[in-house]
Order: structure tokens, then sequence, then C-alpha cells
């Protein structure tokens, strides 16, 4: 049984002021993010070559990943309502895009290897993600995530530790500017850093 099949049975909306909230209303991916986004697609993308995006969302980082021109685009989306966006704002037709709608847990094995790879999505625990994603990364791949605060002081403990286990971490630091809606949990009191996470293979790491 999926972790999350609850959530993607809910019923989602894309407000006027251009966020995605769930069913009860909490913000699954904000207009603010969008800083944070940016850098990210450059972060994955510096190699060029095969990318993967799991969880669409807004579709931020997929139009920023887009901006690098990449060989092949693959996004992996699991709910029906951010699935329909996609498909009425054109993702199907575009001509390096690969987008696989099914949870990401029912793909893992069937994946081919990436030169940058980001994680984002809602309601559910990345731990089986992060425990394979080592298999799926090239050997000078970057891989990174939406590092959530409200999990964790920097990175989610058991996140950090299996990841710690294959690659080396950095925390890349954005500084977050102007008004943030809906975001008191994610930054420390009056501070808006949100610190990015870079994976990187360790060279002795055995490749699948």
């Amino acid at each position: 049984m999926l972790p999350n099949k609850d959530y993607l049975n809910e019923k989602l909306t894309y407000t006027k002021d251009g966020n995605l909230i769930d069913s009860e209303g909490l913000p699954i991916m904000m207009e603010w993010e969008r800083e944070i986004m940016k850098h990210d697609a450059a972060l994955i993308c510096q190699n060029g070559g095969d990318i993967l995006n799991v969880g669409f969302g807004l579709g931020i980082i997929d139009t920023y990943i887009q901006s690098y021109n990449p060989k092949s685009h693959w996004i992996i989306e699991s709910h029906p309502d951010v699935y329909n966006k996609m498909v009425n704002d054109g993702w199907l037709e575009k001509p390096n895009v690969k987008v696989i709608f099914k949870p990401w847990q029912e793909v893992l094995e069937d994946l081919p290897k990436f030169d940058g790879i980001y994680f984002d999505t809602w309601k559910e625990d990345q731990f089986l993600f992060d425990a394979y994603v080592n298999r799926i990364i090239k050997e000078d791949g970057v891989y990174s995530f939406f590092n959530n605060p409200r999990n964790s002081d920097l990175i989610n403990c058991l996140t950090k530790q299996l990841l710690k286990e294959n690659f080396n971490i950095l925390t890349n630091p954005i500084k977050i500017k102007g008004p943030i809606e809906n975001a008191e949990s994610y930054f420390e009191k009056d501070i808006k850093t949100y610190w990015s996470p870079e994976c990187r293979l360790k060279k002795n790491e055995k490749i699948y």
C-alpha cells in the first residue's frame, strides 16, 4: 500500500495567487519557492544530460530545467489533478520531456541513470527513494531535494544518515527575499535562509 494513498485521492487546488494547496488548505507548493527552484535547477543541470524530477507541483523547477535544454527531462507525478494541469499546459508535448503518471515507488526499478535528480513530493517520507537513488544516478551526477525544515533542523536525520553512506553532502544557503506567506515554520525567526542539499556520490562508492 502506498504511504500517501489518501493524498492521491484528495482534491488539490491551484489558487489565483499561484500556489498549490491540498483539501485542508495546506500549502503543497508556493510561489515564494521560486528562488529555491531556480537555484536547484542550476545545481542538478550543471552536467547537462538526463534529468529526473520527482513531483511536479507548480512546475517551477521543471520550467527552469527546460531552460538548460537537457538531453532528456523525466518527470514523475502521481496526483491526477497535477497531471491534468501538466496535460493542459502542454508538458506531454515537449520533445525532450518524458512524463510518468505513476507513484515513483512503482517505477524505481525501471528507471535509467541520470545526470541530475530532484525530489519534492507531499505527505510521504523520501527514505525509500534515498535508499535507492545511488542506483539511478551517474557517477558525476548531482542529487538534491526540497529540504523541509519542518521535519528537522537542517536535513531529516534518517535521510542525512542514509545519504552519508553513499554521498558527500553540501548544504548551500539561499536567501529568500520579499513577503512570504504560509512559511513561518520554514525559517528560524526572521532569518529567511533556506539550505539547499547538494549530494554527490563518493568516489569509492560502487556504481550498480
